[in-house]
């Protein structure tokens, strides 16, 4: 019950508006430059999540099927909530990866 509590209170308190405000405008890049955004570290710790975390499979399938990231879309900042959630990758990590 704690652990729910605190994962609400981080999604309560997770700045979505601070990632930026582009006046509704997409800011879509290339898969391959979101991929290259992420440290080597980070990406061995989605690795080793993928194994036993159905989401993260779940999310690195759907992006394997698409030629582009919207840097705004719901499935890139859900997944980023999650991340920095599960402490694969920090808040601080997360802004900048989405700037």
């Amino acid at each position: 019950m704690i652990k729910l509590a605190r994962f609400f209170l981080l999604l309560c308190s997770f700045p979505v508006i601070s990632f930026a405000d582009y006046g509704g405008n997409p800011r879509t890049i290339p898969l391959q430059t979101f991929k290259d955004r992420f440290t080597t570290g980070e990406l061995v710790d989605i690795s080793a999540a993928y194994a036993e975390d159905a989401y993260i499979r779940n999310v690195v399938s759907k992006l394997s099927d698409i030629g582009s990231v919207d840097l705004d879309g719901p499935i890139i900042k859900n997944s980023m909530v999650y991340l920095t959630s599960k402490s694969i990758i920090s808040l601080d990590r997360a802004r900048e990866i989405l700037k």
